[in-house]
């Protein structure tokens, strides 16, 4: 198609509503690569999925509409993305019989969230060895303390949130831990939980996680830090670890990279996307960044997001089985 056909009738429609606006997507997913720079384009990266698709199907129109360089090139950017999302879906792990297993639940109950029975239910059904609650402020430490003073739930509680704080992450573990160690919750420090809990004779040390959201410049830069402090812990970190939690970054954001660098293994792999976070978003808005990364000692069995339960984010339930050296 000429420029003059382009800019007449039908083909001045197609630039406007298709062709520039598949354009500017692809523009912006091509910023996501640039967001170590500048937290604004790291949030691009959120949208990956959503970019493949729109642009693949943007420029299959764009060359059946005869627009063959814009549509190779719409496509092209169609398939760097997919290339980064579509690992998600392949390489579950085999897991040897008879091998340990331990179920971790990662969960921000959002601080003003008061469905406190329908949690406790829930972590009751779902039986699992380690718990982490993101955002969990005095209320829901005392619903916790009564639920397990009252034999509802079959649990040690680690509290790690300082008197002078909001909320921190309520940790919760079937059977005591070796070590339980607060890296502090304040905004400029680690808001980590570290607890050693044992996997048959072995011992597995997770750390649950909440970096901050990356709203603005300078919560970003403190997001940034949180994961350089998680990236030096697990290059420390010796046997089975266990990363855990509220990463408020998607898969494809540049936090991720050290991380996985470091040999750590995205349970998401061979399980899809899973997008956690919001509850009360949909297909175009939905992303997952609540997450579990594991060390090759480990196999994931199962994964899989609870129900709604009142937070702006489902539960994030992940099977670990210990693979034997």
């Amino acid at each position: 198609m000429t420029i003059g056909e382009a800019l007449t009738g039908v083909g001045l429609a197609w630039l406007i509503v298709v062709a520039i606006p598949v354009l500017l997507i692809g523009l912006i997913s091509l910023a996501g690569f640039f967001g170590r720079w500048w937290w604004v384009f790291d949030l691009a990266t959120s949208f990956r999925p959503q970019f493949a698709a729109v642009l693949l199907a943007g420029g299959a129109a764009l060359l059946l509409r005869s627009w063959p360089r814009l549509g190779w090139v719409i496509l092209t950017l169609g398939v760097v993305n997919l290339a980064y999302v579509a690992p998600l879906f392949w390489g579950k792990q085999t897991i040897p019989a008879a091998s340990p297993t331990m179920r971790v639940v990662s969960f921000n109950v959002q601080g003003q969230n008061e469905q406190y029975e329908q949690v406790i239910e829930f972590l009751s059904e779902v039986n699992a060895d380690v718990v982490f609650l993101h955002e969990a402020n005095r209320l829901w430490e005392r619903a916790f303390t009564e639920a397990l003073a009252g034999g509802r739930l079959p649990y040690r509680q680690h509290r790690s949130r300082p008197d002078h704080l909001v909320f921190s992450t309520l940790t919760l573990t079937r059977d005591s831990p070796s070590e339980a160690i607060s890296h502090g919750w304040g905004e400029r420090q680690a808001r980590a939980m570290e607890v050693v809990v044992s996997l048959g004779t072995t011992e597995v040390t997770i750390l649950g996680i909440h970096p901050l959201a990356p709203t603005n410049a300078r919560r970003a830069a403190l997001r940034d830090a949180q994961f350089e402090f998680v990236a030096d812990w697990v290059g420390r970190a010796r046997g089975p670890t266990v990363v855990a939690g509220d990463f408020n970054a998607t898969p494809w954001s540049h936090v991720f990279g050290p991380l996985t660098g470091s040999g750590l293994r995205n349970s998401q792999r061979g399980f899809g996307l899973a997008p956690s976070f919001p509850v009360d978003g949909n297909i175009l808005t939905r992303v997952p960044i609540d997450h579990l990364l594991h060390s090759s000692h480990l196999a994931v069995s199962d994964r899989w997001l609870g129900p709604d339960l009142g937070s702006d984010h489902f539960p994030l339930v992940v099977d670990l089985a210990l693979i034997p050296s």
